[in-house]
């Protein structure tokens, strides 16, 4: 078992400010829906949120991958106005290495999206090795 500080209760308030800039339009979709905040930039700010959050609570040789997620859309978005996305993250249950969270993304006007994100304290070198294995398909 790998000790660190991470405990059940502890939240942290992660906030980024979004502009069209960061997003460029995609191919074949339509164009009035690349002005809102999609699914795939959600996660990866509560993917950064996260890490942000837990990895400092570990000795220097561990950090945490993401294994679970689950997210609904409460509310739909604009990227438009450069707002503020704020990522509350909750943790509510520590089991072995698992680290079970709650989230929260608001914007000025509200919940944007709820859900539950599980991530795993691995080492990082055993990392490594594994995924330069299985690239190799020698695992």
């Amino acid at each position: 078992m790998v000790e660190h500080k991470i405990y059940e209760g502890i939240s942290s308030t992660f906030k980024k400010e979004e502009t069209l800039r960061h997003f460029l339009p995609s191919s074949g979709a339509d164009r009035a829906l690349n002005y809102l905040l999609s699914t795939p930039q959600i996660i990866e700010m509560i993917i950064e949120a996260s890490a942000t959050m837990l990895d400092p609570l570990l000795p220097r040789e561990y950090i945490t991958v993401g294994t679970h997620i689950e997210l609904s859309h409460e509310q739909p978005t604009l990227v438009l106005a450069g707002g503020t996305i704020t990522v509350k993250l909750t943790v509510v249950k520590i089991h072995g290495n698992r680290i079970n969270l709650d989230i929260e993304c608001y914007d000025e006007n509200g919940l944007i999206c709820k859900g539950k994100y599980e991530r795993a304290i691995v080492n990082k070198e055993k990392l490594r090795v594994t995924s330069y294995k299985r690239a190799q398909g020698i695992v």
